[in-house]
């Protein structure tokens, strides 16, 4: 019997070739999403699947009760704790610190930006990171890169014993170099150093400061058959402890608990400060997104089904006048089904070769997941493709199985959902208007990235050319390029405007405490105020010097006048900051507040200081008629002095373009747009063509009574369109607030006005008319000679 319905299953297929590829397109396309989220969900559950003793390593978290009683959990604990652990608490057997640190690395002539984490040496007992050459970073001033930032700074070369120049920690040895990761880790990082590098004022206070909670992770392993309830029984007295005496500004205090290594990925709960394991409300949402598709081609499936039920009830009442059972009948409907969501299934493996390259799908989704191979997975896959089609088909099945001959003859096979729509027309509302909803989405995200590539930041970026260093000494470089014609000034800088910003660290407005704040320390000499057109508010500008000798004298801008209160900015010139216990700077000026990091963050606080040791590039400002002739000039130069060195000198605005544009996000989600609009689309068309298939002897009465080619069309499409309307209404202002709840986690963002809104109706009108006109078109062309002949 299963043979005689995969037979029948088939031939009805071939027979019916534009419905049986809308649908496989339709079903295979919800299957690509939904095979990307079970991959990256196969993955969230592989992360740190390689540690040794993985049930006995806990991370330690803090709960912060603030003064309104509200608690918030932190992924990070003060930095002595680690210490403490392992020396009062006699069933701890490692413990290690992890603080993350950004900034850039310069080595072999290269500068790159890096993510370093700073360790203690029970690090490489606790987690199984193998080294493939040299040894671990135990000491001082010692690293241990991953093999890709190995790669990124050396090439092929054998890195150890090589040193590199980080700009907070200065000369560093390369100790050795760590295999590939044989499966995803929360411990993102690029290199690791021992703690013990962590030796300025500033670092030395924060490792014994219990009252700073936020700065590093705790990670301990128990001995071997000790029950974590002893861990968490002895945490509460611990935290009463150390925070005896503690005067906190704005929290009450805090506890701390553990949390399993196995258990922490894919996260369970929104910490402050967590590490890079994906989050339950991640998986969620790309799971989400793809049964959504696939929902959509759901609906395509079950629209083309029922739209078709007039033939297909005949045929039912024929099989059951020659005495087939309704379980019969239905078993071969849902076996038409199943064949087309396996088909589904066989073309979205194809399409996920396709997309597997894009970077976005990489980084975020099947990057470093091991899954072609795994016989469980593509189990999981083929169960989902049959459940898949089992509960598209149940419905249509389910409809169909249950006309009787009497229906057939009097053709009552409508099926109304409430006061009169049918099921098949809200199918299609619910479709368009889906689609419309990620459109208006996406529009919204693509518009916010152009907004953030191309608005003003407060400075002046027309004509400016930055030139990473890439470890080259600033003075020789800038002497020379300053003699160009063209060439109006040139500034050094330890990063650039528009991204991370400089160095943020804790300033105190007071050697002994009192008023605090994090604060960016930018890098920067006197032609900075120039070059970049910023506005000098009071005081002066920074000293023109060569030496250390002008690093006491800083520029703030308002937003530092304002969290230092400092008062007006005359009075904040003259001022004293402490940027740690044993380093103080004098207002030398304010400038006026302008956009020195990403636009996802507010204003901070700022101060610029000069520091000639961490420059890392230039920013030249060029004048005249032809800035690229200027550019290649500067080019040659940079070829005669570093003729080993590709030169990297971009424009501002280009920088700020590649920066902030995300071009391979977007088009990723371009991608799943497409689908979803392609999906509807069709399955419009397939309704459209099978309603004028119905209403062609009706189009040829009409035209013989006079009615003209645009009345026709006109008749067969308005039905259709307002459909259309009606889904614009419902996902209109549902678009608006998503779009809106997504700008609201940026500090500066675009507004979701009228003309983005109308922008995507009319792309969906346009759309859907054309594919209504297309089909209704053709129908109204017919003559009515050929459609009245036979009745």
């Amino acid at each position: 019997m299963l043979r005689n319905y995969l037979k029948t299953a088939l031939r009805t297929l071939w027979k019916h070739k534009l419905f049986s590829f809308i649908n496989v397109f339709g079903l295979a396309s919800g299957m690509l999403v939904c095979l990307l989220a079970m991959i990256d969900i196969k993955g969230a559950f592989d992360y740190d699947s390689f540690h040794p003793n993985r049930d006995r390593t806990y991370r330690i978290l803090t709960d912060v009760t603030d003064k309104t009683n509200d608690e918030q959990g932190f992924a990070t604990t003060p930095l002595p704790l680690a210490q403490d652990l392992a020396r009062n608490y006699p069933f701890v057997e490692t413990v290690t610190r992890v603080v993350r640190i950004y900034g850039e690395v310069t080595a072999n002539r290269k500068q790159l930006p890096v993510v370093c984490s700073a360790v203690d040496s029970g690090f490489f007992d606790i987690f199984g990171f193998k080294l493939a050459a040299g040894q671990a970073a135990i000491a001082p001033k010692t690293v241990v890169l991953t093999q890709q930032t190995a790669e990124r700074f050396f090439g092929t070369a054998n890195p150890v014993g090589k040193v590199m120049d980080h700009s907070e920690f200065g000369p560093l040895t390369i100790s050795g170099v760590f295999t590939k990761h044989p499966a995803r880790t929360h411990l993102n990082f690029d290199m690791v150093v021992s703690t013990t590098t962590l030796s300025t004022p500033a670092w030395q206070r924060a490792l014994t400061d219990w009252k700073q909670y936020a700065q590093g992770y705790t990670y301990i392993r128990l001995k071997a058959g000790i029950p974590i309830e002893t861990l968490e029984a002895s945490l509460p007295g611990l935290a009463s402890r150390v925070t005896k005496g503690i005067r906190f500004a704005a929290e009450k205090g805090y506890t701390f608990r553990s949390q399993a290594l196995t258990k922490l990925s894919p996260s369970r709960e929104d910490l402050m400060h967590s590490t890079y394991e994906p989050t339950i409300g991640k998986l969620e949402a790309e799971l989400g997104v793809g049964l959504l598709t696939l929902l959509l081609a759901a609906f395509n499936y079950i629209n083309l089904t029922l739209a078709r039920s007039l033939s297909r009830a005949r045929e039912v009442g024929i099989r059951k006048v020659a005495g087939a059972l309704r379980w019969q009948l239905m078993g071969q409907f849902m076996a038409e089904s199943v064949i087309l969501s396996v088909l589904g299934l066989g073309l979205a493996y194809g399409m996920l070769q396709l997309v597997k390259p894009m970077p976005f799908v990489q980084q975020w989704l099947i990057g470093d997941v091991q899954w072609e191979n795994n016989g469980t997975l593509w189990m999981v896959f083929v169960a989902f493709s049959v459940v898949t089609g089992l509960l598209a088909g149940l419905l249509p099945a389910r409809v169909l199985s249950g006309f009787q001959p009497a229906q057939v003859l009097r053709s009552q096979t409508g099926l109304n959902v409430f006061r009169g729509i049918t099921l098949r027309k809200s199918l299609i509302v619910a479709q368009f208007s889906i689609s419309l909803l990620a459109m208006i989405s996406l529009l919204a995200m693509a518009r916010q990235q152009h907004f953030m590539a191309t608005t003003d930041y407060g400075f002046k970026r027309d004509g400016l050319l930055t030139i990473p260093l890439n470890g080259f000494p600033p003075a020789r470089l800038s002497a020379d390029i300053s003699q160009l014609a063209g060439v109006e000034r040139v500034s050094a800088t330890v990063a650039l405007f528009g991204d991370h910003g400089g160095n943020g660290q804790m300033v105190y407005r007071q050697k002994a405490g009192g008023d605090s704040s994090a604060t960016d320390v930018f890098a920067a000499d006197a032609n900075l105020i120039a070059t970049t057109g910023l506005t000098l508010l009071a005081g002066q500008n920074l000293p023109v010097s060569v030496s250390d000798s002008a690093s006491r004298l800083v520029l703030i801008n308002e937003e530092a006048v304002r969290a230092f209160k400092l008062g007006e900015p005359k009075a904040a010139v003259g001022q004293t900051l402490w940027l740690n216990d044993s380093t103080d700077v004098q207002v030398a000026g304010v400038v006026k507040d302008f956009q020195s990091t990403t636009l996802v963050w507010k204003i901070h606080p700022l101060i610029l200081r000069y520091q000639p040791n961490d420059f890392r590039y230039l920013t030249v400002k060029v004048t005249g008629g032809n800035p690229e002739a200027v550019k290649a000039d500067i080019a040659r130069i940079w070829k005669r002095l570093n003729p080993y060195e590709p030169f990297a000198g971009q424009w501002y605005d280009d920088f700020l373009y590649n920066r902030h544009s995300h071009t391979d996000d977007l088009n990723f989600m371009g991608l799943l747009l497409g689908l979803a609009v392609s999906i509807a689309c069709l399955g419009l068309l397939g309704m459209v063509t099978y309603t004028t298939a119905l209403r062609i002897k009706e189009v040829g009465v009409r035209k013989v009574m006079g009615a003209n080619v645009g009345q026709v069309v006109w008749l067969l499409s308005w039905d259709f369109m307002r459909l259309l309307l009606i889904a614009g209404a419902i996902a209109l202002p549902l678009g608006y607030l998503a779009s809106s709840f997504f700008l609201m986690t940026f500090a500066h963002h675009i507004t979701v006005g009228i003309g983005l809104l109308s922008g995507c109706f009319g792309t969906m009108l346009l759309l859907g008319g054309l594919t209504i006109g297309w089909r209704t078109y053709r129908t109204a062309l017919t003559n009515p000679v050929t459609s009245l002949r036979n009745e």
